[in-house]
């Protein structure tokens, strides 16, 4: 059977058409809104890539360079910390590392870890609005997308410590803090973000009990996520131990807000280039001692 053969009428009614429909695609494009999120946590003093064949992840000095090169592209990124980043037994000096490489890295909101609060310095806590008061939310902006965060960290985090070394925090408050920050007028379509240093299954827990919350970010535990976890229409996201990976969360907004609309982990392997600044102070910590 011969093809059919179009008309130039017809030809041009499709070519209308298509022309339509690309523009009206376009357009809703361009009143779309995306935000990006990359999340880290519990490097658990790993400063540096060891380079050794049964721990071939992670290092401060990978994170840092694939935020920073993740920023070229995506400048509007937040950029979240779980915390956990020192260790018992620290060197002297290694604090100041730690410290100096998570502001270079522009980190937006650090959580306080329960190994943070017993083995970390003055200058970490003092580094301003970046580690806010437990409890304490932050709002902070990226274009068009507003998000409230909230650090918490739950008492079940600090089981296997002296009750000295948190006796000036309130964890019994978690509720009630969680519970005013859903309470609290935020921006229309805000997005709440609860930066959770509680484990895997209490987060869970947490997620059960507030709905309101669109996502949680979370840490202790050192678990792998590959794929958020979903409790209550609340996900659940962790980047596993050891400075091992970087989260990536992709958003975009719909009717009711921002909702996820991507989400990977991005290993640290050993291939990664290392970020100059924080290899001049790992070399400078290295030589000193």
């Amino acid at each position: 059977m011969a093809a059919a053969i179009s008309s130039p009428a017809s030809l041009a009614r499709s070519s209308i058409v298509t022309l339509v429909w690309g523009l009206l695609l376009s357009s809703t494009i361009l009143r779309g809104q995306t935000a990006t999120i990359l999340f880290t946590g519990s490097a658990n003093g790993v400063i540096q890539n060891c380079y050794c064949p049964d721990a071939r992840l992670g290092g401060l000095e990978k994170r840092a360079q694939f935020i920073a090169t993740y920023r070229a592209q995506h400048p509007d990124v937040l950029v979240l910390d779980n915390g956990d980043n020192f260790i018992e037994y620290l060197t002297p000096g290694f604090a100041d590392v730690v410290t100096a490489a998570m502001q270079l890295m522009q980190v937006d909101v650090i959580n306080l870890g329960d190994q943070d609060i017993a083995y970390g310095d003055q200058a970490y806590f003092e580094l301003g609005a970046v580690v806010p008061e437990l409890g304490r939310a932050v709002t902070i902006n990226r274009g068009a997308a507003h998000f409230s965060i909230l650090p918490v960290l739950s008492a079940s985090a600090t089981k296997f410590y002296p009750e000295f070394v948190f006796a000036d925090l309130d964890l019994d408050g978690l509720n009630a803090q969680i519970l005013a920050w859903l309470a609290a007028e935020l921006p229309d379509k805000a997005y709440r973000i609860l930066l959770s240093h509680s484990g895997l299954e209490a987060d869970k827990a947490l997620a059960r009990s507030y709905p309101g919350i669109d996502l949680i970010v979370g840490g202790h535990s050192r678990t792998v996520l590959d794929t958020p976890v979903v409790v209550n229409g609340v996900h659940i996201v962790q980047a596993g131990g050891y400075a091992g990976y970087v989260g990536e969360i992709r958003l975009d907004s719909g009717p009711s807000g921002f909702v996820i609309s991507g989400y990977q982990l991005h290993p640290l392997t050993q291939a990664l280039p290392d970020h100059p600044a924080v290899m001049k102070l790992i070399d400078q910590f290295t030589v000193s001692h």
